[in-house]
């Protein structure tokens, strides 16, 4: 016979409110509250973990298992780490875990907690959970990270744009300089060369009297012969009039060459230009082998391929750039002795550049990274590793393409595509 309120003891009420209390806080937390037995069945849950199990009432979750609503694979993966808490005594804290939700069918997140539930006799006979919705949370975890990333490439791309910027300014800055020096030195070339035409006609002609005088010495006295004859083996007159003339033809030749390089750094600087114009490519790769010429000399042979292309219209002074960065990277990679080959091509709408050396060639892991900003395969204090990456823009900002090809140990060859016509509205 079940006893009377009245003769219940204090303790017996005290644990029923206890009890109803427990019971209310467990149905109304937001959070999934459950306990199962050692075979991983539900023995408790809250309305909060029926609704996460596509149930209505917790009742409905009471003696089933993951099994009953979980794909098998998801459900064994559940059960494993369950099984391995209750036969290794550890709790499991704060563990993010990927948790379906079967009521709406979306993908979620749960911040789970599972400590041993105990016996009067502290036996485990199961396992206690607590689990927290994170889902939102690393949605926004995923979404700044994503910023983040977006921020990060925007960065580099604005650092990126800056360097190109502060190059480009340089390269104008060395284009003004070069246009400078070579106005300044045209003009004494002008003169000096002026005078040494001038002075080989007279020494021509100083040499036609000469010898006209030597051809009426017969009529002389033998005095005055005799004066003339110690002047000649004096002045040695026969080695003179050979040395002034390889001395003045070495003079003409060094003037010639001067003027030559003059023209090659205006031809190269194109400081004049401030639009894009119409350029002979090949035009601009001899001025550009000409200025490396101190890089190439001691380390390759140059052989030239030229196919006679159209000009195009272009911006000279840049590409221009983008050849001495080829060639330049093409010395570099020649270790003691090699060749270097300069190709040119006209292919439909468009032309084509090709600069291939006989160097140390790439890696493949290095190749995918060559146009990226900042990398080098050159050592320390040897290269900035913006070369091809400034080299990859201009190309781009022209409408055209660079391809490259490169074998370990055998060489590498870079093609500049270009179209002959600027894209109109560009």
């Amino acid at each position: 016979m079940e006893p009377t309120d009245s003769e219940r003891g204090p303790t017996d009420a005290s644990q029923d409110i206890q009890g109803l209390v427990f019971r209310t806080l467990i149905g109304i937390m937001p959070d999934r509250i459950y306990a199962k037995d050692t075979q991983g069945r539900f023995i408790l849950a809250n309305k909060a973990v029926a609704n996460l199990m596509g149930k209505s009432t917790p009742e409905e979750m009471i003696g089933k298992t993951d099994f009953d609503f979980y794909s098998k694979e998801l459900a064994s993966e559940y059960f494993a780490v369950e099984q391995a808490l209750i036969h290794s005594g550890e709790s499991l804290i704060a563990c993010e875990q990927f948790v379906p939700n079967l009521s709406t069918g979306e993908p979620g997140w749960l911040e789970t907690t599972k400590v041993h539930l105990r016996d009067p006799q502290g036996n485990v006979i199961g396992l206690v959970g607590l689990a927290r919705d994170i889902t939102e949370r690393k949605r926004i975890d995923a979404e700044l990270l994503n910023r983040n990333k977006e921020l990060t490439e925007v960065n580099a791309k604005l650092f990126q744009a800056q360097e190109q910027l502060l190059q480009s300014e340089k390269m104008a800055s060395l284009g003004q300089l070069a246009a400078g020096v070579a106005h300044e030195i045209n003009n004494p070339i002008g003169f000096v060369n002026s005078n040494l035409g001038s002075l080989q006609r007279y020494v021509e002609e100083l040499f036609q009297m000469l010898s006209a005088y030597e051809a009426r010495e017969g009529e002389l006295k033998a005095e005055t012969l005799a004066d003339l004859d110690k002047l000649k083996q004096e002045i040695d007159i026969s080695f003179l009039r050979k040395d002034v003339v390889t001395l003045l033809a070495e003079s003409m030749d060094g003037m010639q060459r001067v003027k030559r390089i003059v023209q090659d750094l205006k031809n190269f600087s194109h400081v004049d230009e401030s639009e894009r114009q119409w350029a002979n490519l090949e035009r601009g790769l001899d001025s550009t082998l000409n200025m490396a010429r101190n890089e190439i000399k001691y380390k390759a042979e140059v052989v030239k391929e030229y196919a006679g292309i159209p000009e195009i219209e272009c911006m000279p002074s840049q590409l221009n750039q983008v050849f001495m960065n080829l060639i330049v990277n093409a010395a570099h990679a020649i270790e003691d002795h090699g060749t270097i080959t300069v190709r040119t091509g006209i292919n439909q709408q468009q032309v084509w550049v090709e600069v291939s050396d006989t160097g140390s060639g790439i890696s493949k892991e290095h190749l995918p990274r060559i146009f990226d900003p900042f990398y080098t395969t050159k050592p320390v204090g040897k290269g900035t590793g913006l070369g091809l990456s400034l080299s990859y823009g201009i190309i781009q900002r022209h409408h055209g393409s660079i391809d490259v090809s490169s074998e370990p140990g055998k060489g590498s060859s870079f093609r500049v595509n270009l179209p002959i016509k600027w894209a109109e509205g560009t």
